[in-house]
């Protein structure tokens, strides 16, 4: 019986999550980061590729509308069904667009980010969070993986002026994190995540390459 370790949840849902699961070395910077950006958020809102929604309570009261758009499915409760590649909203009628951990499933992702730059108004805010290194998940529906330079370029091509473009988990994260992932698979090594989860947060936290950045978090504005 595991003494520390928590499970993530089954059927697996986006969460903030704690020190013993997992997932922490992953989610927690996610969560972090969004949860300071969408709170700064004004008008109308559009979550492309929404799934259950779990980032809605983090915007603030100057936001007068949050759409949720995605496939419908078991683990998707969209406000409007469609997909990233064909959106279902005139031109520039949001104020702010919201995509994470999305481009890698779509094998075109810079048709779906088009579609996120048209639907977003001029002045208009872009946040986007995809992954850098990660196994493959969502078989066989898992395409791409980011670094810095390749978020930079998608974000110009389409319009956007970069304003923040930083890793989520350095050369530390990933390797706690990928770790993690069989030691959760492990009856009798379970315990050891939060070790490891506590060790590589620290080591993070004192300086670590983003060569193998989990993830990526940028922020822009649409330029024209």
């Amino acid at each position: 019986m595991a003494l520390l370790y928590v499970p993530s949840p089954i059927p697996y849902q986006p969460h903030d999550p704690s020190w013993r699961q997992p997932l922490y070395l992953h989610l927690g910077p996610l969560w972090s980061a969004l949860r300071d950006v969408l709170g700064e958020l004004r008008g109308r809102v559009l979550d492309i590729g929404c799934g259950m929604q779990p980032y809605r309570s983090m915007v603030g009261a100057d936001v007068t509308e949050y759409v949720g758009v995605d496939r419908e499915g078991a683990l998707s409760r969209p406000t409007v069904v469609g997909t990233a590649e064909a959106l279902p909203f005139p031109d520039g009628s949001f104020d702010a667009v919201l995509s994470t951990q999305v481009l890698e499933h779509l094998p075109d992702p810079r048709r779906a980010l088009d579609e996120a730059a048209r639907v977003l108004r001029v002045g208009g805010t872009l946040v986007l969070t995809v992954p850098g290194v990660w196994p493959t998940h969502e078989a066989p529906h898992d395409y791409w993986r980011f670094t810095r330079h390749g978020v930079e370029r998608l974000l110009r091509d389409h319009g956007i002026d970069v304003g923040i473009v930083r890793p989520l988990g350095g050369l530390w994260a990933a390797v706690g994190q990928m770790a993690n992932l069989e030691l959760q698979r492990r009856r009798f090594a379970r315990d050891l995540v939060p070790v490891v989860n506590v060790v590589a947060r620290w080591l993070d936290r004192r300086g670590a390459a983003e060569d193998l950045a989990l993830a990526w978090f940028a922020t822009g504005t649409r330029a024209r």
